[in-house]
């Protein structure tokens, strides 16, 4: 026996004799997924919309020192940004606990414990950045002032997290600043206190001013032995001895600017005081000019004070900013949240869509029916091929 094929006219065939299991099915499909749609409860949906936070360019150290070098900032991703502290905020568990501690939502949802109240409260709540790149908050409730209040007060307990924190984060950085400029205090002054003594040592006022000073009297020193030098020679060669009484006065005045040269190159750190080429003692009262040979050295240690003091000087004075700022910081009220849509109350329902779910109930429904009446005539005709079989061998 030849097997029997189903063609297209079959098909047909089968569907119109299965047109009123069809057309039923489909009617109590949609009919049932009506009334199921009744049994569900509004569902009203409150938005806010928020302006991201702008993002801080000063820094604490180091921060604050390469804002100013000519270089690119550096950005590890993209993730971390002010915009996805807040979102995160706004999901954290923390906000979240105090939704369900400020609206009684173990009650109003029926949980069983905390646990599940914030996970029916996360699907409730839906946080995310719009293309514009502000900030999306929704929250969903069957009490359409419920959900608006507790979208407004999703945004004050952001603001309070935000204040919270900051100030913590400003308290501490309070508390080391001033020990820190404390400390930093102590070595100003012991900085100010070593310049004063290697200023009493050295008779170091300013040492380029000093310098400059003792480089013109030199020269004039040396100028005036020059010409006390020719003028001796002059009174030799003029024939007078060097015992006579106007040699002597001029090698008089010669060994008295000597004893000035001296003077000014050696200074008076020597208490037996200095000699001249004869080996006679030269005294002198103290001395206000830095002596020559000196000079380089005296500069240089006179500037790595200086340097220091410049640098203690410049670290206390940023240590005051940084500590008005986080005094400022630490009291501030100031809300760190701008609202661009606040919560209004919702007019019309979020959900179900009650059209939708007959619809999409009569489109299954249709297809199982279909479905239901070819599978029982492709069955009911494989059941008569197979009893044709069955005959067939019992005749033979």
């Amino acid at each position: 026996m030849e097997k029997k094929e189903v063609n297209v006219l079959d098909l047909l065939a089968a569907l119109n004799t299965g047109k009123r299991l069809i057309i039923s099915g489909t009617l109590i499909i949609c009919l049932l997924a009506a009334g199921f749609s009744l049994l569900l409860p509004d569902i009203y949906e409150a938005h806010v919309q928020l302006l991201p936070p702008k993002e801080k360019t000063q820094g604490f150290g180091f921060a604050d020192l390469l804002a100013d070098l000519p270089i690119p900032s550096l950005r590890l991703g993209e993730k971390g940004t002010p915009a996805d502290i807040f979102i995160a905020t706004l999901k954290s568990e923390t906000l979240r606990r105090s939704m369900i501690d400020r609206f009684s939502l173990l009650e109003v949802y029926e949980a069983k414990n905390v646990t599940e109240t914030l996970e029916i409260l996360s699907g409730n709540t839906i946080v995310d950045k719009t293309e514009d790149g502000t900030i999306s908050l929704s929250v969903r409730d069957t009490d359409p002032k419920r959900a608006m209040n507790m979208a407004s007060t999703c945004i004050v307990l952001l603001d309070s997290i935000n204040k919270g924190l900051t100030q913590t984060s400003a308290k501490n950085r309070y508390g080391f600043i001033t020990s820190l400029k404390k400390v930093e205090e102590k070595k100003l002054a012991d900085v100010r206190l070593n310049l004063q003594h290697f200023q009493e040592d050295h008779n170091a006022i300013s040492i380029e001013n000093q310098a400059r000073a003792i480089i013109g009297v030199a020269g004039e020193v040396q100028f005036q032995l020059m010409e006390l030098t020719v003028m001796r020679n002059s009174l030799i060669n003029s024939g007078l001895s060097p015992k006579h009484p106007q040699v002597k006065e001029v090698d008089r005045q010669i060994t008295e600017w000597q004893k000035a040269l001296i003077f000014l190159k050696n200074g008076s750190a020597d208490k037996d005081g200095l000699q001249d080429k004869t080996g006679q003692q030269l005294e002198f009262q103290e001395n206000l000019f830095l002596p020559l040979g000196s000079i380089p050295e005296v500069a240089l240690e006179y500037a790595t004070i200086e340097t220091d003091l410049v640098v203690q000087g410049a670290l206390i004075k940023l240590l005051l900013q940084k500590e008005a700022e986080s005094l400022i910081e630490s009291t501030n009220n100031t809300s760190t949240v701008q609202v661009l849509d606040k919560a209004t109350l919702p007019e019309e329902k979020a959900s179900p869509h009650r059209s939708l779910i007959v619809f999409m109930a009569g489109v299954i429904g249709l297809f199982g029916t279909v479905v239901y009446v070819l599978a029982s005539v492709y069955v009911g005709a494989l059941k008569t091929e197979w009893q044709a079989r069955e005959e067939a061998q019992q005749e033979s």
